[in-house]
This record gives structure tokens, C-alpha cells and sequence, in this order.
């Protein structure tokens, strides 16, 4: 028996970007806080569910019982399948909005998984065995949430991917009222010193922007090929408000997600935006998930970019929940500046933090 005896491990997406995946035991509650898929160099990996069975904590995948799903972002969501594939009773929780990308991202493996997913709104509250759950907004991307649980007296945040600020196309983050124990937190940035942003743009957006604009000014086609569906639609929004000018065609993959978006009165198009087909002369933007043909005069470009906090907001959101424990997650080391300083160093010198960090690895269990 467990009791009240809280424990965490990564199966993926510990100290790195992919794969996003964190069992939480919680007593005989026995749960996964996403669920996602990785690449390198265009080979997939998916979290390592097999280390679930080698602790004392679980002997059988069926003993997970339920699932909550932060967004639909691929890195946190595309191995839903696969562990499903594994227990077919696990209940999975995600927002509405979360259901409709991840169901147009997935395609037909989604028919497979949709009899266990249910859909939860922001502040909804659900009871399981001795514990309650709560979901809010976590800004990032539409339809993201944090999950707030309350076992045996301790409130416990998993943020998922969220942003203190405000987007083109959801609001920043809205935090329970509520003391925070345990923070689970993805903290993409929480060892980057170096990383700043301006506003509801990065350098990486604001690079990519220029260049559209530097190419349609010499009267080149630009092909965008972009990481992950959800943010070629992020893209089409900023490329309208940005560059509104600017000619886009969009494959029919990002075009699904662009219309669910707009079901629920979330407006991305405007008259310069159109379905991949027949192109005009002039200059424009092709947006698409596939790679570019081998031999063209396009103009080659990455459609990725961050809606994370920058370090210094990571810094200052930890600070505002003060929690004992900050679990950080999500969180690749600093390999351009080969930086030492952390989220850590900062708020361990602050007289007012009380907050004891842990940075786990992948497949290291730790009690909280």
C-alpha cells in the first residue's frame, strides 16, 4: 500500500524537448500527464512505457487509469495511440478544442482512441478517489490547460506548456487561487539565461518574418514548411497581422486545423489566404507540412518558433506560485551559450522562495 505517498517519473521529456510523458502516483492513483512523440533527425521516439513495469509501482499497464492531455501540440499528445494500444480502458481528459486538432493531426489513428477521451472545460472540477481535479487556461496554444489536483490535503499544478503572455491567438495563462505544494512545470526555458522575448514574438518568429518579407519584396515564392500543424495555423494569423499583404497558400492538413479553429470563433483567415492549388505569378507564401521539392527557386523556409516563456518570465512565475517543490521538466540544457546558470541558481539566493527544485531524468522515480 501507498497511502498518501506521491510519486513522479519521466518517461520522456524530462531534461529534453519530445516525448513529453510523467507518471504521477498518487496513492493507488495511478496517472500520465500527457502522452507525446519525439523526433531526431526525422526518426520518431515515443516516452519509454516499458520503464513503467520495472518499478515496484506498477505491474501491469491497465492499472494507469486516466490520462490529461495538456494540448495538442504533437510532442505532448501523438503516443496517445500507442499507449492505448497498451491499456484500452485508460480514461483521457483534454479540452474541447485539444479533441479537435489532435483529431485532425492524428486522422484515422484518432477513430481508434475517441471512445476514451472526454472533453473538460476550464474550471470544471472532477472527483476520483480521494482526490479533486481541476483544469485552467494555460494560454500557449487554444484549447491548452493546466491540471491542478488536490490529494490528501497538497495541491498539485502540471502546467504543460503554457506563456504568461498573451498570443495571437489565446490569452496568457489564468492560475488557480489556490496555494501551490507541488509544481509540476514545463520549463522549456528555466536553464536558457541567454533567451529573451519581445512581446508575443521570439527571435526565431521575427527572423522568419523578415525573410518572408525580404523574399516577396524580391519577388520570390516562399515555401514554409512548418513543424507541427497547429503552428502552421499560429503562423498564417501572425503572417496576416505582420505581413498582411502577403499571398498565402495553405495544404489542406494546416486548412482542417485553420477551420475547426474557426467553428469555434476563433478567426485565422483573411482575404489573402487560400487553399494550396493554382498559383498566381505574383510573389506569395506556400504553408505546408510536407519538405520542399528537391529542385525549385523557392525560397526554403522553417516554420518553427516558441510560445514559451522566455527565462527571466520562468524565473519570475515560479517566484509568484512559490511552491516547496518545483519539479522541471521539459527543460533541455543551454547548448549555445553552454550556460550554468538556472531557474535554480536565481531562486535559491531569493530570501522570500521557499522552493526546493528537482530536474529528474527520464525513467528516475523520485517521492514527493
Amino acid at each position: 500500500m501507498t497511502g498518501g505517498k506521491i510519486i513522479f517519473m519521466p518517461l520522456g521529456g524530462a531534461q529534453e524537448v519530445g516525448a513529453s510523458c510523467y507518471f504521477l502516483k498518487l496513492g493507488e492513483n495511478n496517472l500520465l500527464l500527457d502522452c507525446g512523440c519525439g523526433s531526431t533527425h526525422g526518426i520518431r521516439f515515443a516516452p519509454k512505457f516499458s520503464a513503467l513495469l520495472q518499478t515496484p509501482y506498477l505491474q501491469d499497464f491497465h492499472q494507469v487509469s486516466h490520462i490529461f492531455l495538456s494540448h495538442a501540440h504533437l510532442d505532448h499528445s501523438a503516443a496517445l495511440p500507442d499507449f492505448l494500444s497498451l491499456n484500452e480502458r485508460a480514461a483521457v481528459y483534454m479540452t474541447d478544442l485539444t479533441r479537435e486538432i489532435l483529431s485532425a493531426q492524428l486522422e484515422e489513428r484518432f477513430a481508434a482512441i475517441e471512445k476514451n477521451i472526454s472533453s473538460v472545460a476550464f474550471l470544471q472540477k472532477i472527483p476520483l478517489p480521494r482526490m479533486r481535479i481541476s483544469f485552467h487556461q494555460a494560454g500557449h496554444i487554444p484549447g491548452a490547460m493546466m491540471t491542478l489536483i488536490n490529494f490528501c490535503g497538497k495541491n498539485i499544478l502540471y502546467t504543460g506548456d503554457y506563456s504568461t503572455f498573451p498570443t495571437q491567438l489565446v490569452g496568457a495563462a489564468l492560475l488557480p487561487d489556490v496555494k501551490i505544494d507541488i509544481l509540476i512545470l514545463c520549463g522549456l526555458h528555466a536553464r536558457h539565461p541567454h533567451y529573451r522575448r519581445f512581446g508575443d514574438t521570439d527571435d526565431a518568429l521575427r527572423k522568419i518574418l523578415r525573410k518572408i518579407d525580404r523574399a516577396l519584396h524580391r519577388r520570390k515564392i516562399v515555401y514554409c514548411q512548418v513543424t507541427q500543424i497547429s503552428k502552421g495555423v499560429e503562423l498564417i494569423s501572425l503572417i496576416n497581422k505582420f505581413l498582411p499583404r502577403a499571398e498565402i497558400f495553405i495544404d489542406e492538413r494546416v486548412m482542417r486545423i485553420v477551420h475547426r479553429f474557426e467553428n469555434v470563433h476563433i478567426p485565422i483567415m483573411n482575404e489573402q489566404n487560400h487553399p494550396l492549388g493554382t498559383f498566381p505569378r505574383a510573389p506569395h507564401v506556400i504553408l505546408t507540412t510536407r519538405p520542399p521539392p528537391l529542385h525549385s527557386d523557392f525560397e526554403i523556409l522553417k516554420g518553427d518558433f516558441s510560445l514559451h516563456d522566455d527565462f527571466l518570465s520562468t524565473v519570475e512565475f515560479v517566484r509568484r506560485i512559490n511552491p516547496k517543490i518545483c519539479v522541471v521538466v521539459h527543460s533541455p540544457p543551454d547548448k549555445l551559450f553552454h550556460s550554468t546558470r538556472t531557474l535554480e541558481q536565481v531562486l535559491i539566493n531569493d530570501p522570500d522562495s521557499r522552493t526546493s527544485f528537482i530536474f529528474p531524468n527520464t525513467g528516475e522515480p523520485f517521492e514527493l
